[in-house]
């Protein structure tokens, strides 16, 4: 079981290298259900690199599968 779709872009995509624009807005608390899935997208997207975020994508992705 694969999460993350594959897809093809109908637009053009802007290059990785561009600025980007961050806004912070002062909480009380967190929406941890929503950095949850932003961590397990990134880590999943990441899956079977040499980087942190693609061995815990590995790592999640043998869990996702595991037989029960």
């Amino acid at each position: 079981m694969i999460m993350v779709r594959n897809y093809q872009r109908k637009t053009q995509r802007p290059a990785a290298d561009r600025n980007l624009r961050v806004v912070f807005t002062d909480r009380d608390r967190i929406d941890a259900e929503k950095v949850a899935e932003v961590l397990i997208r990134v880590a999943l997207r990441h899956a079977d690199t040499s980087t942190p975020a693609g061995r815990a994508g590995t790592s999640l992705r043998h869990l996702l599968n595991a037989d029960r």
